[in-house]
């Protein structure tokens, strides 16, 4: 098989002017160049950087807009196309650094010091094993990441920042002071009206800007299972876990990467979601009596690998 080299980001313009002149510089390599489009569908793209080296082309004039756009990738999608969620834009930038080999960084000279070192850093945090570049030049670019391509691979499903943070291995390669990942956990659930609260201050930045977010979490008026939390930007997705999870026991475990986070504080304003030892002591069939104006979540029956659910 031709060895790939999938170019990623969600700048098309940037993007596809990298990809054009990555193909010219190594044409006679004998590797083929894919230029993946910034509104392929997640999945595809989940499945793309699973078995290709990736370089994700990041615009340090706008990037951390990026992170935080509310627009979804497309604007016409069938139903259920995740494409057409609002915030789908800053989770197809997120998820592409994440998943990525290397991050190169295009139209950096006239961005302030400060602002690229906070950018820099957010990179490293979001994917602490991939190798990340300002760009010097397509041909310089790959000719210096192919000379650190002799350093151990790192399998996909261990690249992402969030998923080393909640194993207890987030080792960002690039620091500022500034840019911060918290790793939360708390086993009692959450009640759904403090938490859209908390969801709202978080989003204030009264504690920080919330970049991204990511992790398991457990909702008391749904107790039968726990769901994926995840955050991008202003968005943010509660999805049921379904199958053989393995989350059984779990209340919250989150890693919350942002920008002057005060970690104290978002830790207390999380605690403050959830159960009290009085609703604690209540029980499963109390909590479902709390108000949820959380969107509802899809009836899971015995085929799909559970019981259905209450909401």
């Amino acid at each position: 098989m031709t060895p790939r080299i999938l170019i990623t980001g969600v700048c098309s313009a940037e993007r596809r002017r990298y990809a054009r002149l990555a193909g010219i510089a190594l044409r006679r390599s004998g590797r083929h160049v894919v230029d993946l489009p910034a509104d392929a569908d997640p999945r595809i793209a989940h499945r793309s950087l699973d078995d290709a080296d990736s370089i994700c082309i990041v615009d340090a004039r706008h990037a951390l807009s990026d992170l935080r756009d509310e627009a979804p990738l497309r604007r016409a999608v069938d139903a259920g196309d995740a494409r057409g969620d609002v915030g789908a834009r800053a989770r197809q930038a997120a998820t592409l650094i994440e998943g990525s080999t290397a991050v190169v960084i295009v139209n950096w000279e006239r961005v302030p010091t400060v602002a690229l070192s906070i950018l820099m850093a957010l990179v490293s945090h979001l994917a602490p094993t991939a190798r990340v570049r300002l760009s010097r030049g397509v041909p310089d670019d790959l000719r210096a990441l192919d000379h650190d391509s002799g350093r151990p691979s790192t399998p996909p499903g261990e690249r992402p920042g969030w998923t080393r943070a909640l194993n207890g291995a987030h080792d960002p390669f690039l620091t500022d002071r500034r840019v911060t990942t918290l790793h939360y956990e708390q086993l009692r659930p959450l009640h759904p009206e403090r938490l859209l609260s908390a969801l709202d201050t978080l989003e204030s930045g009264r504690f920080g800007v919330v970049v991204r977010s990511m992790g398991v979490c457990r909702l008391a008026t749904r107790p039968h299972r726990p769901a994926r939390w995840e955050q991008s930007g202003s968005a943010m997705w509660l999805d049921p876990l379904t199958g053989d999870h393995g989350f059984d026991d779990t209340g919250q475990d989150l890693a919350i990467t942002g920008i002057d986070l005060n970690g104290e504080a978002v830790s207390r304003l999380l605690d403050e979601a959830a159960l009290d030892d009085r609703e604690l002591a209540a029980g499963p069939l109390a909590w479902l009596e709390y108000a949820d104006a959380l969107p509802a979540w899809p009836v899971v029956t015995a085929d799909d690998g559970g019981p259905g659910l209450d909401r």
